[in-house]
Protein backbone atom coordinates (compact mmCIF):
# COMPACT_ATOMS: atom_id res chain seq x y z
CA UNK A 1 0.00 0.00 0.00
CA UNK A 2 2.74 2.37 0.55
CA UNK A 3 5.28 0.89 -2.10
CA UNK A 4 4.55 4.60 -4.01
CA UNK A 5 2.88 7.38 -4.14
CA UNK A 6 2.71 9.48 -6.97
CA UNK A 7 1.15 12.42 -7.09
CA UNK A 8 -0.88 11.70 -10.52
CA UNK A 9 -1.26 8.05 -10.06
CA UNK A 10 -1.89 6.64 -6.31
CA UNK A 11 -1.40 2.85 -6.94
CA UNK A 12 -3.63 0.29 -6.28
CA UNK A 13 -1.76 -2.59 -4.41
CA UNK A 14 -2.33 -6.14 -4.99
CA UNK A 15 -3.59 -8.43 -1.99
CA UNK A 16 -1.24 -10.31 0.58
CA UNK A 17 -0.39 -13.61 -1.35
CA UNK A 18 -1.53 -15.32 2.09
CA UNK A 19 -5.06 -14.23 2.05
CA UNK A 20 -7.62 -17.06 2.78
CA UNK A 21 -10.34 -16.22 4.66
CA UNK A 22 -13.54 -14.52 3.81
CA UNK A 23 -13.42 -10.69 3.90
CA UNK A 24 -16.51 -10.21 6.03
CA UNK A 25 -15.21 -12.90 8.58
CA UNK A 26 -11.66 -11.23 9.48
CA UNK A 27 -12.71 -9.30 12.47
CA UNK A 28 -9.82 -10.77 15.08
CA UNK A 29 -6.14 -12.51 15.31
CA UNK A 30 -7.26 -15.36 17.24
CA UNK A 31 -8.70 -17.97 14.82
CA UNK A 32 -12.45 -18.19 16.54
CA UNK A 33 -13.81 -18.93 13.28
CA UNK A 34 -11.98 -21.52 12.90
CA UNK A 35 -11.95 -22.99 16.27
CA UNK A 36 -15.97 -22.59 16.39
CA UNK A 37 -16.06 -24.28 13.05
CA UNK A 38 -14.20 -27.51 14.80
CA UNK A 39 -16.08 -27.40 17.98
CA UNK A 40 -19.75 -27.55 15.49
CA UNK A 41 -18.02 -30.25 13.66
CA UNK A 42 -17.19 -32.29 17.00
CA UNK A 43 -20.27 -31.55 18.48
CA UNK A 44 -22.23 -32.93 15.06
CA UNK A 45 -20.27 -36.00 14.72
CA UNK A 46 -20.72 -36.96 18.27
CA UNK A 47 -24.55 -35.98 17.85
CA UNK A 48 -24.66 -38.61 14.31
CA UNK A 49 -22.90 -41.27 16.78
CA UNK A 50 -25.84 -40.87 19.52
CA UNK A 51 -28.43 -41.48 16.61
CA UNK A 52 -26.28 -44.36 14.65
CA UNK A 53 -25.35 -45.85 17.97
CA UNK A 54 -29.33 -45.79 19.12
CA UNK A 55 -30.92 -47.54 16.12
CA UNK A 56 -28.51 -49.63 16.11
CA UNK A 57 -28.75 -50.59 19.64
CA UNK A 58 -32.64 -51.17 19.45
CA UNK A 59 -32.61 -53.25 16.23
CA UNK A 60 -30.21 -55.55 17.64
CA UNK A 61 -32.18 -55.53 21.14
CA UNK A 62 -35.36 -56.35 18.95
CA UNK A 63 -33.53 -59.33 17.76
CA UNK A 64 -31.58 -60.66 20.25
CA UNK A 65 -34.50 -61.07 23.11
CA UNK A 66 -36.71 -63.25 21.03
CA UNK A 67 -33.56 -65.22 19.27
CA UNK A 68 -32.56 -65.54 23.32
CA UNK A 69 -35.70 -66.58 24.49
CA UNK A 70 -36.62 -69.35 21.57
CA UNK A 71 -33.22 -70.63 20.59
CA UNK A 72 -31.32 -70.00 23.68
CA UNK A 73 -34.73 -70.88 25.82
CA UNK A 74 -33.20 -68.10 28.40
CA UNK A 75 -36.08 -66.71 30.54
CA UNK A 76 -37.86 -63.78 28.70
CA UNK A 77 -36.40 -61.38 31.64
CA UNK A 78 -33.30 -62.34 31.84
CA UNK A 79 -33.09 -62.18 27.67
CA UNK A 80 -34.49 -58.66 27.75
CA UNK A 81 -31.37 -57.69 31.00
CA UNK A 82 -28.33 -59.51 28.69
CA UNK A 83 -29.97 -58.08 25.66
CA UNK A 84 -29.83 -54.81 27.26
CA UNK A 85 -26.61 -55.06 28.40
CA UNK A 86 -25.10 -56.26 25.65
CA UNK A 87 -26.99 -53.57 22.95
CA UNK A 88 -27.19 -50.71 25.43
CA UNK A 89 -23.39 -50.93 25.60
CA UNK A 90 -22.76 -49.93 22.24
CA UNK A 91 -24.25 -46.19 22.77
CA UNK A 92 -22.94 -46.24 26.10
CA UNK A 93 -19.10 -46.02 24.86
CA UNK A 94 -19.50 -42.68 23.82
CA UNK A 95 -20.18 -41.32 26.96
CA UNK A 96 -18.69 -43.96 29.20
CA UNK A 97 -16.67 -46.23 27.52
CA UNK A 98 -15.31 -47.90 30.49
CA UNK A 99 -18.91 -48.76 32.07
CA UNK A 100 -19.71 -49.83 28.77
CA UNK A 101 -17.17 -52.40 28.04
CA UNK A 102 -17.74 -53.93 32.03
CA UNK A 103 -21.39 -54.08 30.79
CA UNK A 104 -21.10 -55.57 27.82
CA UNK A 105 -18.35 -58.20 29.62
CA UNK A 106 -21.12 -58.64 32.35
CA UNK A 107 -23.55 -59.59 29.56
CA UNK A 108 -21.62 -61.68 27.69
CA UNK A 109 -20.59 -63.95 30.53
CA UNK A 110 -24.23 -64.00 31.86
CA UNK A 111 -25.90 -64.90 28.56
CA UNK A 112 -23.27 -68.22 28.39
CA UNK A 113 -24.55 -68.55 31.78
CA UNK A 114 -28.16 -68.80 31.37
CA UNK A 115 -27.91 -70.36 27.95
CA UNK A 116 -25.79 -73.21 28.85
CA UNK A 117 -27.35 -76.69 27.67
CA UNK A 118 -28.78 -75.58 24.89
CA UNK A 119 -28.57 -76.83 21.63
CA UNK A 120 -29.17 -76.34 18.00
CA UNK A 121 -27.50 -72.49 17.88
CA UNK A 122 -24.01 -71.12 18.69
CA UNK A 123 -23.25 -71.39 21.99
CA UNK A 124 -21.51 -69.33 24.27
CA UNK A 125 -21.62 -66.75 21.30
CA UNK A 126 -24.87 -66.09 18.87
CA UNK A 127 -24.54 -64.05 16.24
CA UNK A 128 -25.99 -61.11 18.47
CA UNK A 129 -23.36 -60.70 20.89
CA UNK A 130 -20.55 -61.54 18.10
CA UNK A 131 -21.86 -58.36 16.09
CA UNK A 132 -22.50 -56.40 19.37
CA UNK A 133 -19.04 -57.27 20.35
CA UNK A 134 -17.58 -55.95 17.23
CA UNK A 135 -19.85 -52.59 16.93
CA UNK A 136 -18.57 -51.89 20.78
CA UNK A 137 -14.82 -52.11 19.43
CA UNK A 138 -15.85 -49.70 16.88
CA UNK A 139 -17.34 -47.08 18.37
CA UNK A 140 -14.03 -47.13 21.23
CA UNK A 141 -12.06 -46.67 18.59
CA UNK A 142 -14.22 -43.45 17.50
CA UNK A 143 -14.34 -42.37 20.96
CA UNK A 144 -9.92 -42.26 20.47
CA UNK A 145 -9.54 -45.14 23.05
CA UNK A 146 -6.02 -46.28 23.23
CA UNK A 147 -4.50 -49.51 21.69
CA UNK A 148 -4.29 -51.26 25.66
CA UNK A 149 -7.85 -50.39 26.12
CA UNK A 150 -9.07 -51.72 22.61
CA UNK A 151 -7.05 -54.98 23.17
CA UNK A 152 -7.88 -55.30 26.73
CA UNK A 153 -11.88 -55.15 26.04
CA UNK A 154 -11.24 -57.32 23.73
CA UNK A 155 -9.29 -60.01 26.04
CA UNK A 156 -12.50 -58.97 28.31
CA UNK A 157 -14.97 -60.62 26.09
CA UNK A 158 -13.10 -63.55 24.87
CA UNK A 159 -11.53 -64.34 28.22
CA UNK A 160 -14.91 -64.64 30.37
CA UNK A 161 -16.09 -67.39 27.66
CA UNK A 162 -13.01 -69.32 27.22
CA UNK A 163 -14.00 -72.22 29.84
CA UNK A 164 -17.09 -72.97 27.94
CA UNK A 165 -15.10 -73.50 25.00
CA UNK A 166 -14.07 -76.38 26.48
CA UNK A 167 -17.74 -77.80 27.11
CA UNK A 168 -17.74 -79.64 23.11
CA UNK A 169 -16.26 -79.11 19.98
CA UNK A 170 -18.97 -76.87 18.92
CA UNK A 171 -18.82 -74.38 21.27
CA UNK A 172 -14.92 -74.43 20.86
CA UNK A 173 -15.51 -73.53 17.23
CA UNK A 174 -17.75 -70.93 18.44
CA UNK A 175 -15.42 -69.20 20.55
CA UNK A 176 -12.68 -69.44 17.80
CA UNK A 177 -15.29 -67.38 15.18
CA UNK A 178 -16.36 -65.43 17.79
CA UNK A 179 -12.82 -64.36 18.60
CA UNK A 180 -11.36 -63.87 14.97
CA UNK A 181 -14.20 -62.23 13.67
CA UNK A 182 -14.39 -59.67 16.85
CA UNK A 183 -10.56 -59.59 16.95
CA UNK A 184 -10.74 -57.93 13.00
CA UNK A 185 -12.37 -54.96 14.68
CA UNK A 186 -9.52 -54.26 17.57
CA UNK A 187 -6.92 -53.28 14.49
CA UNK A 188 -9.79 -50.88 12.31
CA UNK A 189 -10.75 -49.07 15.62
CA UNK A 190 -6.79 -48.55 16.17
CA UNK A 191 -6.88 -47.19 12.41
CA UNK A 192 -9.79 -45.30 13.48
CA UNK A 193 -8.10 -43.80 16.69
CA UNK A 194 -5.16 -43.00 14.99
CA UNK A 195 -6.45 -40.76 11.95
CA UNK A 196 -8.68 -39.42 14.71
CA UNK A 197 -5.53 -38.18 16.77
CA UNK A 198 -3.73 -37.29 13.49
CA UNK A 199 -6.52 -35.11 12.51
CA UNK A 200 -7.05 -33.34 15.37
CA UNK A 201 -3.16 -32.64 15.81
CA UNK A 202 -3.51 -31.11 12.50
CA UNK A 203 -6.38 -28.82 12.78
CA UNK A 204 -4.56 -27.48 16.14
CA UNK A 205 -1.48 -26.74 14.08
CA UNK A 206 -3.44 -25.10 10.93
CA UNK A 207 -5.15 -23.30 13.55
CA UNK A 208 -2.04 -21.96 15.43
CA UNK A 209 -0.36 -21.18 12.03
CA UNK A 210 -3.49 -19.31 10.93
CA UNK A 211 -3.60 -17.47 14.35
CA UNK A 212 -0.26 -16.52 14.17
CA UNK A 213 -0.29 -15.24 10.64
CA UNK A 214 -3.03 -12.80 11.73
CA UNK A 215 -1.04 -12.23 14.07
CA UNK A 216 2.09 -11.17 11.94
CA UNK A 217 -0.52 -8.80 9.34
CA UNK A 218 -2.26 -7.17 12.01
CA UNK A 219 1.32 -6.21 13.59
CA UNK A 220 2.65 -5.86 10.30
CA UNK A 221 -0.48 -3.35 9.70
CA UNK A 222 -0.48 -1.11 13.10
CA UNK A 223 3.55 -0.97 12.37
CA UNK A 224 2.67 0.61 8.51
CA UNK A 225 0.34 2.90 10.51
CA UNK A 226 2.40 3.97 13.00
CA UNK A 227 4.85 5.00 10.33
CA UNK A 228 2.15 7.01 8.57
CA UNK A 229 1.10 8.50 11.50
CA UNK A 230 4.38 9.51 12.36
CA UNK A 231 5.02 11.04 9.34
CA UNK A 232 1.99 13.59 9.81
CA UNK A 233 2.22 14.25 13.36
CA UNK A 234 6.28 15.15 12.60
CA UNK A 235 4.92 17.36 10.34
CA UNK A 236 2.70 19.03 12.73
CA UNK A 237 5.23 19.12 15.46
CA UNK A 238 8.44 20.61 12.89
CA UNK A 239 6.13 23.32 12.30
CA UNK A 240 5.46 24.43 16.00
CA UNK A 241 9.64 23.95 16.28
CA UNK A 242 10.13 26.51 13.75
CA UNK A 243 7.72 28.82 14.76
CA UNK A 244 8.39 28.96 18.25
CA UNK A 245 12.34 29.09 17.07
CA UNK A 246 11.88 31.94 14.82
CA UNK A 247 8.72 33.65 16.98
CA UNK A 248 11.32 35.62 19.01
CA UNK A 249 13.15 37.40 15.95
CA UNK A 250 9.73 37.78 13.82
CA UNK A 251 7.21 39.75 17.15
CA UNK A 252 8.86 43.07 18.33
CA UNK A 253 8.88 43.37 21.95
CA UNK A 254 9.16 40.05 23.86
CA UNK A 255 9.88 40.10 27.14
CA UNK A 256 12.35 37.60 28.38
CA UNK A 257 10.14 35.26 30.04
CA UNK A 258 8.03 34.82 26.60
CA UNK A 259 11.54 34.46 24.75
CA UNK A 260 12.09 31.34 27.50
CA UNK A 261 8.43 30.00 26.86
CA UNK A 262 9.03 30.32 23.31
CA UNK A 263 12.26 28.24 23.93
CA UNK A 264 10.82 25.63 26.08
CA UNK A 265 8.02 24.77 23.42
CA UNK A 266 10.69 24.61 21.06
CA UNK A 267 12.79 22.16 22.98
CA UNK A 268 9.97 20.34 23.77
CA UNK A 269 8.98 19.89 19.72
CA UNK A 270 12.49 18.87 19.18
CA UNK A 271 12.43 16.27 22.06
CA UNK A 272 9.48 14.94 20.77
CA UNK A 273 10.34 14.36 17.07
CA UNK A 274 13.33 12.90 18.67
CA UNK A 275 11.59 10.23 20.66
CA UNK A 276 9.20 9.88 17.98
CA UNK A 277 11.91 8.63 15.34
CA UNK A 278 13.49 6.49 17.80
CA UNK A 279 10.08 4.63 18.25
CA UNK A 280 9.74 4.29 14.26
CA UNK A 281 13.53 2.87 13.86
CA UNK A 282 12.07 0.35 16.47
CA UNK A 283 9.02 -0.67 15.12
CA UNK A 284 10.64 -0.59 11.09
CA UNK A 285 11.55 -3.66 10.35
CA UNK A 286 15.45 -3.73 8.81
CA UNK A 287 14.35 -4.61 5.01
CA UNK A 288 11.64 -1.84 5.29
CA UNK A 289 12.18 1.22 2.58
CA UNK A 290 12.28 4.80 3.83
CA UNK A 291 9.57 6.24 3.35
CA UNK A 292 10.53 10.17 2.34
CA UNK A 293 7.44 11.45 0.34
CA UNK A 294 4.73 12.97 1.84
CA UNK A 295 1.82 11.46 3.15
CA UNK A 296 -1.56 11.61 0.79
CA UNK A 297 -4.66 13.49 1.55
CA UNK A 298 -8.11 13.94 0.59
CA UNK A 299 -6.96 16.35 -2.31
CA UNK A 300 -5.53 13.14 -4.29
CA UNK A 301 -8.62 11.32 -4.32
CA UNK A 302 -9.41 12.55 -7.91
CA UNK A 303 -6.45 11.06 -9.07
CA UNK A 304 -7.05 8.01 -7.06
CA UNK A 305 -10.20 7.40 -8.68
CA UNK A 306 -9.19 8.11 -12.53
CA UNK A 307 -6.31 5.32 -11.31
CA UNK A 308 -9.11 3.16 -10.89
CA UNK A 309 -11.04 3.74 -13.47
CA UNK A 310 -8.30 3.22 -15.98
CA UNK A 311 -8.55 -0.29 -14.18
CA UNK A 312 -12.18 -0.99 -15.45
CA UNK A 313 -14.14 0.11 -12.29
CA UNK A 314 -16.55 3.04 -12.91
CA UNK A 315 -16.04 4.94 -9.74
CA UNK A 316 -18.13 8.30 -8.78
CA UNK A 317 -16.46 10.19 -6.32
CA UNK A 318 -18.59 12.34 -3.95
CA UNK A 319 -16.49 14.65 -1.68
CA UNK A 320 -18.47 17.17 0.60
CA UNK A 321 -17.33 20.36 1.94
CA UNK A 322 -15.14 21.34 4.78
CA UNK A 323 -12.62 18.62 4.17
CA UNK A 324 -9.68 18.38 5.98
CA UNK A 325 -6.82 19.19 4.14
CA UNK A 326 -4.16 17.41 5.77
CA UNK A 327 -3.89 15.35 9.34
CA UNK A 328 -4.46 12.15 10.95
CA UNK A 329 -8.09 11.76 9.94
CA UNK A 330 -6.93 12.99 6.45
CA UNK A 331 -4.23 10.28 5.55
CA UNK A 332 -6.45 7.40 6.74
CA UNK A 333 -9.43 8.06 5.29
CA UNK A 334 -7.36 7.99 1.98
CA UNK A 335 -5.75 4.73 2.75
CA UNK A 336 -8.95 3.16 3.36
CA UNK A 337 -10.36 4.52 0.20
CA UNK A 338 -7.37 3.38 -1.50
CA UNK A 339 -7.75 -0.19 0.13
CA UNK A 340 -11.53 -0.56 -0.59
CA UNK A 341 -11.20 0.34 -4.24
CA UNK A 342 -8.31 -2.10 -4.23
CA UNK A 343 -10.89 -5.36 -3.18
CA UNK A 344 -13.66 -3.77 -5.63
CA UNK A 345 -10.63 -3.79 -8.21
CA UNK A 346 -9.63 -7.44 -7.32
CA UNK A 347 -12.61 -9.37 -5.89
CA UNK A 348 -15.52 -6.91 -8.39
CA UNK A 349 -14.19 -6.54 -11.33
CA UNK A 350 -16.02 -3.26 -13.73
CA UNK A 351 -18.34 -2.97 -10.77
CA UNK A 352 -19.64 0.36 -10.84
CA UNK A 353 -18.66 1.94 -6.96
CA UNK A 354 -19.56 5.21 -5.09
CA UNK A 355 -17.01 6.90 -3.10
CA UNK A 356 -18.25 9.33 -0.61
CA UNK A 357 -16.28 11.43 2.06
CA UNK A 358 -18.21 14.07 4.51
CA UNK A 359 -18.16 15.70 7.50
CA UNK A 360 -20.92 14.54 9.48
CA UNK A 361 -20.99 16.16 13.48
CA UNK A 362 -17.42 16.58 13.90
CA UNK A 363 -16.20 13.10 12.05
CA UNK A 364 -15.14 12.30 8.90
CA UNK A 365 -17.23 9.25 7.27
CA UNK A 366 -15.78 7.29 4.26
CA UNK A 367 -18.14 5.35 2.56
CA UNK A 368 -16.95 3.26 -0.79
CA UNK A 369 -19.84 1.28 -1.90
CA UNK A 370 -19.58 -1.02 -5.16
CA UNK A 371 -22.55 -2.98 -7.04
CA UNK A 372 -22.45 -6.51 -8.09
CA UNK A 373 -19.56 -7.75 -9.95
CA UNK A 374 -20.50 -8.37 -13.95
CA UNK A 375 -19.35 -11.83 -13.82
CA UNK A 376 -20.83 -12.49 -10.45
CA UNK A 377 -17.33 -13.08 -8.98
CA UNK A 378 -18.01 -11.14 -5.33
CA UNK A 379 -15.59 -10.99 -2.30
CA UNK A 380 -16.64 -14.38 -1.34
CA UNK A 381 -15.46 -16.12 -4.35
CA UNK A 382 -11.82 -14.83 -4.38
CA UNK A 383 -10.96 -14.50 -0.33
CA UNK A 384 -8.59 -11.45 1.10
CA UNK A 385 -9.28 -9.79 4.19
CA UNK A 386 -6.39 -8.59 5.45
CA UNK A 387 -6.34 -5.04 4.14
CA UNK A 388 -10.01 -5.12 5.71
CA UNK A 389 -8.10 -5.66 9.10
CA UNK A 390 -5.78 -2.65 8.05
CA UNK A 391 -9.43 -0.29 7.10
CA UNK A 392 -10.70 -1.57 11.14
CA UNK A 393 -7.33 -0.89 12.56
CA UNK A 394 -6.95 2.44 11.11
CA UNK A 395 -10.24 3.80 12.38
CA UNK A 396 -9.30 2.16 15.42
CA UNK A 397 -6.72 3.78 16.00
CA UNK A 398 -7.66 6.95 15.78
CA UNK A 399 -10.59 6.60 18.14
CA UNK A 400 -12.64 5.80 15.07
CA UNK A 401 -15.03 2.07 13.93
CA UNK A 402 -14.98 0.66 10.61
CA UNK A 403 -17.77 -1.54 9.21
CA UNK A 404 -18.14 -3.34 5.87
CA UNK A 405 -20.05 -6.18 4.48
CA UNK A 406 -22.32 -7.89 2.01
CA UNK A 407 -25.57 -5.16 1.47
CA UNK A 408 -28.52 -6.77 0.25
CA UNK A 409 -29.33 -7.27 -3.41
CA UNK A 410 -25.70 -7.53 -3.95
CA UNK A 411 -22.28 -6.01 -3.68
CA UNK A 412 -20.13 -4.93 -1.03
CA UNK A 413 -19.98 -1.96 1.33
CA UNK A 414 -17.15 -0.04 3.90
CA UNK A 415 -18.26 2.39 6.10
CA UNK A 416 -15.81 4.32 8.53
CA UNK A 417 -16.18 6.87 10.87
CA UNK A 418 -13.31 9.24 11.76
CA UNK A 419 -12.78 11.61 14.77
CA UNK A 420 -11.82 14.56 13.30
CA UNK A 421 -10.98 15.93 17.25
CA UNK A 422 -7.91 13.29 16.61
CA UNK A 423 -6.40 15.82 14.35
CA UNK A 424 -6.97 18.95 16.25
CA UNK A 425 -5.64 17.17 20.07
CA UNK A 426 -2.54 16.26 18.32
CA UNK A 427 -1.06 17.98 15.94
Amino acid sequence: MDDSRHPTEPPIPPAPPTATAHPATVRGVTGGPRLGMALADERSFRAWMWVGTAVFAVLLFSVAVPIAATLYDVHLLAAFATGLAIAGAVPLAIRFPWVAAGLATAGILAFALLSAGSEGAPWPWPVTTIIAEFALLIVLGLMRMTWVGLLGVWLAGVIVTTPFAFVDLGATANQITAAAVTVIAVPIALLITQRRQIGAELFRERAHSASEQQRRVLVEERNRIARELHDVVAHGLSIIHVQATSAPYRVEGLNDGARAEFAEIAASARSAMTEMRQLLGVLRSTDAAAETAPQPGLDELPALAASVERAGVPVTLELGAHLPESGLAATSAYRIVQEALSNVVRHAPGAPTRVSVEVLAGDLVVSVENEPAADAAGPEAKGGGHGLVGIGERAALLGGRAEYGAVPGGGYRVLATLPLATDGGTV
